[in-house]
């Protein structure tokens, strides 16, 4: 397992088009935005505003972290490199373990580097107020939140890959169901209203509810990782069993 997870991040930092591209987007986009932050407020902000406005940005992570699955997967069937590993006689579960292993390491570590160059750039250009004690403490509760629900839908969206042996495919139904699920149980209440307590109960499984709560409490927080991890955990079972008894073509 250990041979063939170096071999996945082998794979991943060797793709330097597709990761150069990324941080462009991304740290670029983080650098315009802040420089033209700087330019219209002047000394009227701080780091402590930027640093408290970031955790309602790592909801836009759910929609990262399937594209770091996309960029450790690949389109595997597509090029049938996926087929090229099995028949060379690796368990199929090694496969899939390794390749998500791969794909959360490579998460944790982007997500750090965003972050990171996030609150750096920030204070480099913002003056530091008091109350920056509460600030980090926030900001660590909701990276306690988040992080869960970051492998969660990591998870979910990596086997959608697995399964569904298209990245476009996959992508929709990752969205529709992270994106829409709350509207669709919105829609169903009112047409069924007899069934909202069990509309409710599934509402409080759904990755994205403990966003759009923001609750930092000690109990959300460690109902958001029971909601992380049985996504990721059931999302696994489903995709390896699924791979197990699929065949390649």
């Amino acid at each position: 397992m250990v041979k063939y997870l170096n071999a996945e991040i082998y794979k991943l930092t060797h793709r330097k088009t597709y990761l150069f591209g990324f941080f462009a987007f991304i740290l670029g986009g983080v650098t315009a935005f802040m420089v033209l932050c700087k330019y219209n407020a002047g000394n009227g902000a701080s780091l402590n505003f930027f640093l408290m406005n970031l955790p309602p940005l790592f909801m836009t992570g759910m929609f990262l972290v399937l594209m770091v699955s996309d960029m450790v997967f690949s389109d595997q069937y597509k090029f049938n490199t996926l087929k090229n590993e099995a028949s060379y006689g690796l368990p199929r579960t090694r496969i899939y373990l390794g390749k998500l292993i791969a794909t959360a390491l490579a998460a944790v570590v982007i997500c750090a580097i965003i972050i990171l160059f996030y609150a750096g750039i920030a204070a480099i250009l913002f003056p530091v107020e008091d109350g920056m004690g509460e600030v980090l403490t926030h900001l660590g509760q909701t990276l306690a939140l988040s992080l869960p629900l970051w492998f969660g839908g990591l998870g979910f969206g990596y086997m959608l890959l697995f399964v569904m042996k298209g990245s476009t495919s996959a992508t929709m139904v990752y969205v529709l169901v992270l994106g829409m699920g709350d509207t669709i149980l919105d829609l169903l209440e009112m047409i069924q209203p007899r069934l909202s307590e069990v509309l409710e109960t599934v509402r409080s499984w759904l990755l994205m509810t403990p966003f759009n709560q923001m609750d930092v409490s000690s109990a959300a927080i460690g109902h958001a990782w029971l909601v992380g991890m049985s996504w990721l955990v059931v999302s696994t079972l489903v995709g390896v069993v699924v791979f197990q008894k699929r065949e390649i073509n």
